[in-house]
């Protein structure tokens, strides 16, 4: 009587049974259409997300210096105000709109295809004027004050920062500062907007008056007028990095003191 070794019957069983089929045991390549499929749906969820809640803006000019500083990386909050249908211009909840001393991202009226970044300082309703380069709202004048001796915050601006006069301005409470050429360095003189012979600028309903801190380096809305609401695309918040190249450099400098900050 003969017998067979058990480990011999298990072979012979495993070697009848039938292999599946290449494309069931093969592991997908990283073009396999499951993945690119996830890529898709990752990169949909990403431009979504930042299309109606939050993206960042690299800010290449000088016009809101020195509180945004060339080279800054800032995050806009798209929801500060209201949320838009992803990939479209309809809104589907309002909550809120932009106040005075708020730092806001927006289509620039005269190309909305372009965004810029300025600080408001009047809404719907208000009338605004510059008399001797004090800022009124509303008849009332937004005080500031001269900083002398710590001008360190100039100390890495693109701006000719031997040139600027630097002061603590109050908007209603929002302590910011700005910044003006001296007398015989200035461009375009807005020392007094309108023209003295002229009534304050009386900003329409369903808009805002944007100026840069940047006061005679900047282009807004002495210039081309209000920012309609529906061009708001969101508040600006706090730089994410930053990274400039000074004058005499030929390599980029990290502003790692910038990483983080928030804007007010």
């Amino acid at each position: 009587m003969s017998t067979t070794p058990s480990n011999a019957q298990e072979l012979s069983q495993a070697s009848d049974a039938t292999p599946l089929p290449e494309h069931l045991t093969a592991k997908p390549g990283f073009f396999s259409f499951d993945n690119l499929r996830s890529l898709g749906v990752l990169l949909v969820v990403i431009l979504a997300l930042r299309w109606s809640i939050a993206s960042p803006y690299h800010v290449p000019t000088a016009s809101m210096e020195p509180t945004i500083k060339v080279g800054d990386r800032l995050l806009a909050f798209k929801l500060a105000y209201n949320f838009k249908v992803p990939f479209t211009e309809i809104t589907l909840g309002h909550w809120g709109t932009p106040k005075r001393g708020d730092i806001i991202v927006f289509k620039y009226p005269r190309d909305p295809d372009v965004d810029y970044v300025k600080r408001v300082v009047a809404v719907g309703g208000d009338e605004v004027k510059l008399v001797d380069d004090i800022l009124y709202v509303n008849n009332e004048p937004q005080p500031r004050t001269g900083v002398i001796e710590d001008r360190a915050v100039l100390d890495d601006i693109d701006d000719q920062k031997d040139i600027k006069l630097l002061y603590k301005e109050n908007l209603f409470g929002n302590e910011h500062y700005v910044m003006q050429n001296v007398a015989q360095a200035r461009h375009f003189n807005h020392s007094n907007w309108p023209s003295p012979s002229m009534s304050p600028y009386k900003v329409p309903e369903g808009s805002v008056f944007c100026i840069g801190d940047n006061r005679d380096n900047s282009t807004d809305s002495r210039v081309w007028g209000q920012v309609p609401l529906d061009y708001v695309r969101g508040k600006a918040l706090f730089v994410i990095w930053s990274v400039y190249t000074p004058r005499d450099a030929t390599l980029p400098v990290f502003r790692f003191s910038r990483f983080g900050k928030w804007l007010y």
